[in-house]
């Protein structure tokens, strides 16, 4: 009963193929609100806004901290990257459901600084 326990569990969480739509890359852009530093994945925030003006708010699921930090990201280098207020255009695969939400892929900051995910289903050249 525990393994089988596990083993849903484990497949909830990787289920990102069943969540996003992994055949459409979308690019929209921003202002950034928020970067969560935090477990399981880390997120950011930020809000689109289209041409009548109407303030779309969009979160980006990124990697976890351990999976960064590997690749050599800090948090405080995250945080001074992804400023709040700070214009971004992002990149990755939207939520299936149509939400606000994506699978991050790239963010290429206003000073043409950009970040892209290491490794997964958000990763593309």
């Amino acid at each position: 009963v525990g393994v089988l326990a596990l083993s849903v569990a484990a497949s909830a969480h990787h289920g990102t193929g069943a969540s996003y739509d992994l055949s459409k890359l979308v690019t929209v852009k921003g202002v950034i609100t928020k970067f969560a530093w935090s477990n399981p994945h880390s997120q950011l925030y930020f809000d689109v806004t289209d041409d009548k003006g109407t303030v779309e708010h969009w979160s980006a699921e990124m990697n976890a901290p351990g999976n960064m930090e590997r690749a050599g990201y800090t948090r405080r280098g995250m945080l001074d990257l992804f400023k709040i207020g700070s214009n971004v255009t992002v990149s990755g695969f939207r939520s299936k459901a149509g939400t606000p939400v994506m699978v991050f892929s790239k963010a290429v900051m206003e000073d043409g600084r950009e970040f892209k995910t290491q490794n997964g289903p958000g990763a593309i050249d």
